[in-house]
């Protein structure tokens, strides 16, 4: 996945930053570059309906240039079930060959699981 100049552009734009971006700086917003790596690795899990995403946590490596190809993967780090609720923990990356950009956990919730 590359994070165009038009998406960061969507993105600050989306989330009304009204700062234009200095000339010369092609940095994508941090939190475009968390948004585009984990809608890409979502889009590689299936999750059913009443799903509940309960808790994000966010690790940023290094700045993303605009155009800058990164790989993105999620692996599932926990699967446990409480009470019939299964609670899955995700762990999604943002890697360009070199460094992490970005590393992010999520914790999601499905209720109504058995064990």
């Amino acid at each position: 996945m590359a994070v165009s100049a038009d998406d960061a552009a969507s993105f600050r734009e989306a989330v009304g930053d009204e700062e234009p971006a200095a000339a010369g700086d092609h940095v994508v917003p941090p939190m475009a570059v968390a948004a585009m790596v984990m809608g890409a690795a979502m889009e590689a899990v299936e999750l059913p309906a009443g799903a509940v995403h309960t808790a994000q946590e966010l690790e940023f490596g290094r700045p993303v240039d605009e155009g800058v190809m990164l790989a993105c993967s999620a692996t599932v780090v926990s699967n446990s079930v409480r009470r019939g609720t299964r609670f899955i923990v995700l762990e999604m990356r943002g890697d360009d060959g070199a460094e992490t950009a970005l590393r992010a956990r999520s914790t999601i919730a499905i209720a109504g699981a058995s064990e």
